[in-house]
C-alpha cells in the first residue's frame, strides 16, 4: 500500500485492531426523504455519512474514538475509499451498516463495510485511515499510539485501489463551490462526503437522469477549510466513467482525486 501525502485528509473517522478478533459493529439506518435524490435513491454523500458514522460509533465503543485521540493531540482522517453500490438503498428502506477493522500497514489502517437490507448486501466498501498529529499535520504510525498489537491485513470486500485515477485532461466540466459550515467536520476541515458531492455535481444532466451511481473511488490529498473557494473538474474516462479533481481556486492546490462510474437505472 502506498503511503499517502503528509497533509492528506478527508474527514474524521476511526479504526481499531486487536491481536484477537474484534467484534463487528452492526448499526441500523433508514433512508429518509432528506437523504435520497430526485429518483428516491440514497445519495452518495448520505451513504458516505452512514459509513463514517458507523466507523465512528465502532471506534467509540472500542475506546479509540476521535475524542480520546484529540486529548492526545491526534485525530483520525480518511485517506482514501472505494465504494461499490451493487443495488441502491431506496427511500424508506431500513438498512444495517456492518463494519470491522481489516488490517494495517506502517502508516495506515483499513476498515471494511457492508450495507445490508433484509440480509441482502447492497453496498460494499473499504476505507484507509491515518492517525494525524494535530500540531505537525503529519501522519503517525498507528502502532505508536494504539496500545494493542496490529494484525495482518485481511481480505477485503472491495479491492483497495492502487494508484490515483487520472487527472481530468482536458477538463470538460468545471464548477465552482464555496465551502460552507455544513461541509466542516470535527477536525475543522472539509469532510469526505462533500468531495464526493462536488464530484457528482459535475456529471452531465443526461447521465444523471438516465443512470445511477455504481461506484466511486476517492483519494484525499490535502486539507480544505471553511470559506475556501474550490473548483470541481471532471472529464469522461470511458462509458459511464468519469475522473474528477477538486482544487482550491486561490492556489490551484489539488485537494482530492476521484473516479465515479454510472450504470443504467
Amino acid at each position: 500500500m502506498r503511503p499517502i501525502d503528509a497533509g492528506s485528509t478527508g474527514g474524521a473517522g476511526p479504526w481499531f485492531i486487536r491481536a484477537v478478533e474484534v467484534p463487528r459493529l452492526t448499526e441500523p439506518f433508514e433512508a429518509h426523504s432528506y437523504a435520497v435524490d430526485a429518483f428516491g435513491l440514497l445519495t452518495a454523500p448520505a451513504l458516505s455519512g452512514w459509513l463514517q458514522e458507523a466507523a465512528g460509533r465502532h471506534a467509540d465503543r472500542l475506546g479509540v474514538g476521535v475524542e480520546p485521540l484529540q486529548a492526545r493531540g491526534l485525530t483520525w482522517v480518511l485517506a482514501r475509499q472505494a465504494v461499490v453500490v451493487d443495488r441502491p438503498v431506496a427511500l424508506g428502506e431500513r438498512a444495517e451498516v456492518v463494519t470491522w477493522p481489516s488490517g494495517a500497514d506502517r502508516l495506515s489502517a483499513l476498515r471494511d463495510f457492508e450495507v445490508r437490507v433484509e440480509g441482502e448486501t447492497r453496498v460494499r466498501a473499504v476505507t484507509q485511515w491515518i492517525v494525524l498529529d494535530l500540531a505537525t499535520r503529519k501522519p503517525v504510525r498507528p502502532g505508536s499510539v494504539l496500545p494493542l498489537e496490529l494484525v495482518a491485513t485481511m481480505d477485503h470486500v472491495v479491492p483497495l485501489p492502487g494508484g490515483r485515477p487520472a487527472i481530468p485532461d482536458p477538463v470538460e466540466v468545471e464548477r465552482p463551490f464555496t465551502t460552507r459550515y455544513r461541509d466542516i467536520d470535527r477536525n475543522l476541515h472539509v469532510t469526505n462526503a462533500s468531495y464526493v458531492e462536488w464530484a457528482c455535481e459535475t456529471i452531465p444532466e443526461a447521465v444523471w437522469r438516465s443512470r445511477r451511481l455504481r461506484s466511486f473511488e476517492a483519494f484525499f490529498i490535502a486539507e480544505c477549510l471553511h470559506g475556501s473557494r474550490i473548483l470541481s473538474r471532471s472529464s469522461v474516462a470511458g462509458d459511464g466513467v468519469f475522473v474528477h479533481s477538486v482544487v482550491r481556486d486561490d492556489d490551484q492546490k489539488e485537494l482530492a482525486r476521484l473516479r465515479t462510474s454510472w450504470v443504467d437505472r
